[in-house]
Order: C-alpha cells, then structure tokens, then sequence
C-alpha cells in the first residue's frame, strides 16, 4: 500500500485532514464534555490564576511569598510563570470557560500534532488516526488546566527532534524551543530525559555496530540536541536555580508519597485498568512481531514505561511518547494485515488529500468567540463559567467574604487554591505548591487535619482563629463539640467555624455537623 506522501496534489475542494478530524474530535468534546474534570479535579488552577492574575496586575514576577502567613515573605521560585500568565490572561477575556477552551485547544493541538507526526514519517494513516485517538484515551486521565498541558504539546513536537526522518531538524531551534518550554512550566527536564535517553541508545547502537555508516552521526545528534536542549532551558529568570528547585523537590519523597497525582496507579480503577491493557498489548505485540526495535526506541519504552508505574501524573506521558513510537516500528507488520472492507486505503486516499490549516482554525477560532462568550451562546451554557459547589466550599467562602470575616485560618489542602482565588483577602495556610511548603509545613497540615496528638496545641501557636474543613470530617466534628469553638457556616459541602473571641469556653456547638444541609 502506498504511504502517505505529503508532495501529492490535494484535493481541489477543502478537506479535513486526518490531524485536522483529531483536532476537531477534542476541541469539541473535551471543553464540553470534560469541563467539570477541567476545572474541578483540584485546588491548583484556581492557585494558578491567582499567581498569575498578581503578575498581570503588577507587571512583575513573583519572588516572595504573599499569599500565606506560614511562609509569608520567604523567597518563591515562580518555575511555572508562563503559563500561569497565559491561564491568567484567558481567565480575563473568558472566566472559567475561557481557562477551559486554553486547555482543550493545548490537549487538541497535541494530539493533531502527534498525527502529522506519524504521518510524516510515513506511518499508515489508519494506524495513526488509531493511535492519536487512544493515546487522547490514556492520556484522559490527567486532563486537567494546569500547567502540565504545556508540557504534553512540547513533548509531541519533541517526537520530530527523536525521530528527525529525512532531515534532521537544525538543532540550534532547540534553544529557543528549550528556553520557552523552560519558561511554562517545569516538565522541560522530561524533555532534556527524552534526548538522554535517545542519546544512551544511540551510543549502544553505535558500541555494537561500530563502524556502520551513521552510527556515530546519531551520537553526536542526539549529543548536540541535549546540549542545546540543556543550554535553552537556562535561559530563565532563574538559570541554574530553577534545575535546582526541581531536582530538590523530586528529592523529597514525603512530599511524592503524599501527593497523590505522583502516586503509582491504582490498578483497580478505570485509568489503571486501560493501563495495564496497554501494557500487556505491548508485551504480546513484541512477542508477536519478528524484529527487535532500536535501541533508542527500546530504552524510550522501557522508561516510560517505569515513569508510568511509579507515578499515575507520567501514564498521559507514556501514551504521548511510547504509542507513537511503537507504531512506527510496528508499522510495517501493519501493513501487511488484510485490509477490512479497503479502510486502510480510505483512510491513505482522506490523508493524501486532506487539508490542516483551514478546518484547525476554523474549530479554534470558533472556540475563542465561544470564549470571550464565557461559554454561552444564547440561553446554552456550553462551557460553565463556573465551580463546582459540591467540590469547593463557594457558599461558604461568599459568606464569609461577604462578612469580612478575618483571623488565620487553617483549611483542607485542596481549598488552598480556592481560598487563593475567591477570598484573595485571606491568606492561606498551604495550598497545592508543595515544591515551596516543603515537607516540614505538609506534615503539619496532615498533623492536624488527622487530629493527632498535639493538633490543638498547633492551632492556637499558630494563632488560629478559623477552621474551614470538609463538612463530616473528623476535624469538624471535633471542633463543633469543643466550647471554645463555634460553628459560624456549615452545608453540605463545607464547614466554618470561628474561635470564641471570649476564649473563655462559652461557645456552644451549635449545629449537628455531620449532614449539615443548610447554612446559618
């Protein structure tokens, strides 16, 4: 079967190509279908914004602290600055739904963008649209706008650089490339251990064919590419200290075992399950396709593989840099399989003739009127421009902002960035940026979220005057019973309580927290 070929004549009439219908699949179904996972799945969008939002207002990065009074004023390293301006900036034009349509077109666009790459390296067009459509699947798992959808695009782009095909991408684009990848977010030091490991393949390659033609070209290749990699990344306001901020924070392995985003797969769930049929399609695949791949490719697998089980965040990466790569070296046994019903040729003839540019930004503009639209058209809520109360305290955080209500305040971890972003009067305890806390600060929270011995010494050292905790846990319970605390708001979502100013133990419990319902 011929391959695609990107020199033939297309189509006279406008055609959506096959990265322009992936495009067009998750532009549209990700913001709205997948806009509560968006926007809700936890505390560090909204903390995000916040970050963001103060630098847009005053013009400056951040440097200290100013948003806690744990860690107020202690120097603050802002490694995600770029994106949490560009979130921020969306946010302005759009609300909520605007932050939601940036991320979906990150997601769409990274997927597009893995399609033309199968594609340009002559991969069967069915077998791309497959693999475009299931890594999006895997990945779904941690779809969520934060930062990190930054990293998922670059690393596609990073799959040309890897397999550079005919030519050879000019490697000094690898600089600037590196230093606005740097510049968003954190996840560059994946890419700079993509081209480490390309480069240790390469050199087993060449150790075992030496003096085959092109051996040591690859070496040197992929040498210059993580030079140049590594060189970009530098270029931040930074430098070295933000590859320092990384490496210490990767270096603490209380904070990665309380995290639950760096936790190892729950092989009982629905994420973990696909999971483990990817992994044993791989294994049966090499098992049953004559051919070993190369070496660089091998140790690419084999990698991601293991940064998959050691973290669930790294299953969205495995998907993005293992399918890929495994479909161009299980492309030509794809092809010689029967092609059902002449699919296969339908979809090489639809990518010969297909067209990008048109349908792509046809669906992103309209997706950005729908933006500034804050996702309605009409009376139609497409995209909400909104939270969800069941998974953030925002009745009770109105109300006490609406009373200005002040006192330090100590709050489950996950409202952190809530707080941040609806009650930017107050100053949290901690919130999601554990690389800044530290572990010292998290033990604390877990401390006294799980009233364990001393909890209640560690409130009133810290000046503690408020407690906003999920309604039902055992924190609230505790507290409601406790003379010297009142209950001042409690719903279903979320209970307040407020330290008697008299601090004389005459404060009653005044409401049955456990099923609280309504609000006082």
């Amino acid at each position: 079967m011929k391959p695609y070929d990107f020199t033939e004549p297309r189509s006279s009439k406008p055609y959506p190509s096959i990265p322009a219908v992936v495009f067009f699949i998750w532009a549209l179904t990700v913001p709205l279908v997948f806009s509560a996972r968006l926007l809700n799945a936890d505390g560090d969008l909204l903390r995000h914004l916040r970050h963001g939002e103060w630098m847009l207002r005053h013009r400056a990065l951040l440097h200290e602290d100013m948003f806690s009074f744990t860690r107020g004023g202690d120097p603050f390293v802002a490694f995600e600055y770029g994106s949490q301006l560009l979130y921020a900036a969306a946010h302005r034009i759009g609300g909520l739904s605007g932050v939601a349509i940036l991320a979906s077109l990150l997601i769409a666009g990274s997927y597009a963008l893995l399609a033309r790459f199968l594609l340009s390296r002559r991969a069967d067009a069915l077998l791309t649209y497959l693999v475009s459509i299931v890594s999006a699947i895997l990945g779904a798992v941690h779809w969520t706008a934060r930062p990190h959808l930054f990293t998922l695009f670059a690393v596609m782009a990073m799959l040309f650089v890897l397999e550079p095909g005919e030519r050879r991408p000019r490697l000094w684009l690898l600089v600037p490339a590196y230093a606005l990848w740097a510049n968003v977010h954190g996840g560059f030091v994946f890419g700079l251990t993509l081209l480490g490991i390309y480069l240790a393949g390469s050199v087993a390659e060449w150790w075992g064919k030496r003096g085959t033609p092109g051996a040591a070209d690859d070496v040197r290749y992929y040498a210059g590419a993580l030079g140049a990699g590594l060189l970009g990344s530098l270029l931040n306001p930074n430098g070295w200290g933000l590859h320092l901020h990384i490496i210490h924070f990767f270096g603490e392995p209380f904070l990665r075992d309380n995290t639950h985003e760096f936790l190892s797969p729950d092989f009982h769930g629905a994420g973990g399950k696909m999971l483990l049929i990817s992994l044993l399609a791989v294994v049966a695949s090499f098992a049953l396709v004559p051919g070993r791949p190369t070496l660089p490719r091998l140790f690419l697998v084999l990698a991601n593989i293991a940064f998959a089980l050691q973290a669930r965040r790294n299953i969205q990466l495995y998907a993005a840099t293992v399918f890929p790569i495994l479909a161009l070296h299980f492309d030509p046994a794809w092809r010689r399989l029967p092609d059902w019903r002449g699919l296969r040729a339908i979809f090489e003839r639809d990518a010969r003739r297909g067209s990008n540019t048109i349908f792509i930004a046809g669906v992103t503009a309209v997706l950005c009127v729908l933006g500034v639209l804050h996702g309605r058209v009409g009376s139609l809520d497409l995209v909400p421009d909104r939270l969800d109360p069941k998974e953030f305290p925002v009745a009770a955080v109105a109300k006490a902002r609406s009373a200005r209500l002040q006192g330090r305040i100590f709050h489950d971890f996950v409202w952190g960035g809530y707080l941040l972003y609806a009650w930017p009067e107050q100053r949290v305890f901690i919130d999601g940026g554990t690389d800044f806390y530290g572990p010292a600060l998290m033990r604390t929270y877990m401390d006294v979220s799980g009233i364990q011995p001393g909890w209640r010494d560690t409130l009133a050292a810290r000046n503690i005057s408020l407690v906003l905790m999920p309604t039902g846990s055992a924190m609230t319970n505790e507290l409601a019973r406790d003379g010297d605390w009142r209950v001042w708001y409690c719903d279903q979502t979320a209970t307040l309580l407020k330290r008697d100013s008299m601090g004389d133990g005459r404060a009653a419990a005044t409401a049955q927290v456990p099923g609280c319902a309504t609000g006082r």
